[in-house]
């Protein structure tokens, strides 16, 4: 009997010390538990690292101008909770000694790749400082195209870039009253930031490094632990409803927040069963990658439709990952996207806001009236576009974003920084040969444009009657690269409701006099682009409709730009202009190679895995290093699974220099020594 006893004690004991091993050691605990239980932890993250120096590095943007676009809401409901709720939930962690923080420390966010910004810019200058500003900062006007204004900013809760407080005075799906919603704005993807010996360099408009399926999840189990984990609720409530809350109130927030949490489950589980069912997999989106078009078809016309068996066609898994793309003279090109897909700015912009979560009816009521309402912010998403833009390409003056510029300048006695001038000289001759013939001239390089002056981009036939910048655009089977991009919206097929109405060729060919060559009737599928553009396109109209926007505004707020489908018969990836490629890192579209120096030795030489999360900047090469052991939290991309199958939209292939050049699929130069690599290495630094 005695024994027995013992025996007990002894595994209550051992179970008792397991548990606390799980709970303050969740990293270690987790290779060794069934998948069932591991995933009910918290997410892998990296290591809390803040830096010591903090700079925003010069772009032509006013700091004003800076706090605005990072915080300005466009009308997103991104997360699957208020406003409030995300101030009050707790980090997803177990603690036995004290409460886990909150999940909106910026601290937190941090490690999820998101960068800490002030509460207001009317802050102390020490303040300030620590967040990168209290610098000079330019100012240029940008003049606005319509009567449109913008709404204010309001980060007051001190929520990292590209969080925004969205005011929902209503339900479009319902005409119920909504709290504020947490949404992200553009900036929540397309800023970048580098961390070199803990000097943290950041900057507007270029590749963010955050991991979105960590927030996702974050949100998922800070709801979790919050209805189960002892002390949660209460706490969770206090902060929600106040201390003096009855319990009848407390019961009925424990409901709502048990069905918000049901609800994502479900949606977990659905997704799942669909891929289980059409036989996709999905490819890892990890650190600064995300598959952004797919996620918008399947928020548009498969989860905003209600989801489920009956429109299975509408999904599709999410398997074509990219980079961020940089936005710095974006606005000028004639067609956006890597697949050269989109050339109408406000319905790639607007279509960008539904993608992260602006609410839209899309049951269109009784009378069908309703149909296309959203919560769009058309008046910020105007404005935001027209600050990235600016009014002259070539003149900083006229405002718009820049490249940031090579910052040799804050590391003056690290030889790593240092541009060397004879290979600078060296590198430009090697760019127009082997650069520009895709990648355009230079955009600000008087020395180029003297000794190449047929290849100078200010003198470009590229350059179109309606002011924007043609890019070439180069077939897919040609450049090599990862093809899973290109076929999104080409291949993929929508079923659009009946009450849509949706006729290609009079919503884009009549209506932008794009040809006749498109569908004159609603199909019962259609291409994933046109039923895309179609339908933001409505869904842009009606909110001019609801604003009572007169007709010129209505042509201004379109701009001079039509929401045409390319005319390219075949699959293919744009060429941009190369300004501020040494913040562009990971590259290639699907950030598939972690520097310049691996992009310019040929493809068969590239690393296969390398990690993504750190943000540990190598200037000598110009990326990330290529080391395939992750530190805990960090994320691996790779180019095929465990299994050594090829993973979808993860190839490193394309675009490789090797040989004598001579033409062949994936090959666009000739292979360089390693002085000229290191030559056109320092000249692509000073664009």
């Amino acid at each position: 009997m005695r024994k027995a006893i013992w025996l007990v004690l002894f595994l209550l004991a051992a179970c008792a010390s397991g548990l606390v091993g799980v709970i303050e050691f969740p990293e270690k605990a987790r290779p060794l538990l069934p998948a069932s239980v591991a995933v009910l932890l918290p997410p892998p993250l990296p290591a809390s690292n803040p830096p010591k120096t903090v700079r925003w590095l010069d772009q032509n943007w006013s700091e004003a101008d800076r706090f605005w676009s990072h915080h300005a809401s466009q009308g997103t409901a991104t997360l699957p909770i208020s406003y409030d709720w995300f101030l009050a939930l707790e980090q997803p962690g177990l603690s036995l000694i004290a409460a886990p923080g909150l999940l909106s420390d910026g601290a937190y966010l941090a490690r999820i790749g998101f960068i800490s910004s002030p509460r207001t810019l009317d802050a102390g200058k020490e303040e300030l400082i620590s967040f990168g500003y209290g610098q000079a900062g330019v100012s240029h006007p940008v003049a606005p195209t319509t009567s449109l204004h913008w709404a204010p900013a309001d980060n007051r809760d001190g929520l990292p870039v590209g969080f925004a407080r969205t005011k929902v005075p209503f339900d479009p799906r319902n005409g119920q009253p909504l709290p504020d919603r947490i949404g992200l704005t553009c900036a929540a993807c397309h800023t970048g930031h580098i961390e070199y010996r803990g000097v943290s360099l950041r900057f507007d408009g270029g590749p963010a490094m955050v991991n979105f399926n960590a927030l996702e999840r974050a949100v998922s189990l800070s709801l979790f632990y919050t209805l189960k984990a002892p002390g949660r609720f209460e706490r969770f409530s206090d902060r929600v409803l106040g201390a003096q809350a009855t319990s009848e109130q407390r019961e009925d927030l424990r409901a709502t927040l048990q069905k918000t949490f049901d609800s994502i489950v479900v949606a977990a589980r659905d997704a799942y069963a669909r891929e289980a069912a059409t036989g996709q997999e999905h490819t890892p989106e990890n650190f600064g990658r995300l598959d952004a078009l797919n996620r918008i078809g399947n928020r548009l016309f498969y989860e905003d439709l209600g989801g489920g068996a009956a429109l299975a066609p509408n999904f599709h898994a999410t398997d074509a990952p990219v980079r961020f793309p940089a936005l710095w003279s974006a606005p000028w090109f004639a067609l956006a996207e890597y697949d050269s897909s989109i050339e109408q700015p406000l319905v790639r912009n607007v279509g960008e806001a539904l993608g992260v979560g602006s609410l839209i009816d899309l049951g269109g009521g009784a009378d069908g009236k309703t149909l296309f309402t959203s919560t769009v912010a058309l008046e910020n998403i105007v404005w935001i576009e027209d600050l990235y833009r600016g009014g002259d390409f070539f003149s900083p003056g006229s405002g718009g974003l820049r490249a940031p510029k090579w910052p040799a300048a804050l590391f003056p006695d690290d030889p790593a920084w240092k541009i060397d001038p004879a290979r600078v000289e060296k590198g430009r001759a090697l760019y127009a040969e082997l650069c520009a013939g895709c990648h355009l001239g230079p955009i600000d390089d008087p020395a180029f444009d003297k000794a190449f002056p047929d290849k100078a981009l200010r003198h470009s036939d590229a350059w179109m009657k309606n002011g924007t910048l043609k890019l070439p655009q180069i077939p897919v089977s040609e450049v090599g690269t990862d093809p899973a991009q290109s076929q999104v919206l080409r291949s993929r097929r929508i079923e659009a409701p009946p009450r849509f109405r949706l006729n290609p060729r009079r919503d884009l060919g009549d209506a932008w006099n794009c040809g006749t060559s498109l569908p004159d009737v609603s199909e019962k599928s259609l291409p994933f682009g046109l039923a895309l553009m179609a339908t933001v396109d409505r869904i842009a109209r009606k909110s001019m409709e609801d604003r009572g926007l007169t007709e010129d505004d209505r042509k201004a707020v379109f701009g001079p730009r039509a929401n045409c489908p390319n005319a390219e018969p075949q699959a293919v990836y744009r060429a941009r202009p190369l300004d501020g490629v040494w913040a562009m890192a990971p590259f290639l579209h699907n950030g598939s190679v972690p520097s310049l120096y691996w992009l310019l030795r040929p493809a068969g030489e590239r690393p296969r895995k390398f990690c993504l999360g750190a943000r540990d900047y190598d200037p000598r090469r110009v990326g990330y290093p290529a080391d395939p052991v992750c530190a805990p939290g960090e994320t691996l991309f790779e180019e095929t699974d465990s299994a050594g199958r090829s993973l979808k939209g993860n190839s490193a292939a394309g675009h490789s220099f090797e040989g004598d050049g001579a033409s062949r699929p994936g090959v666009v130069g000739r292979a360089l020594g390693d002085d000229e690599r290191d030559a056109l290495i320092d000249y692509l630094k000073t664009l």
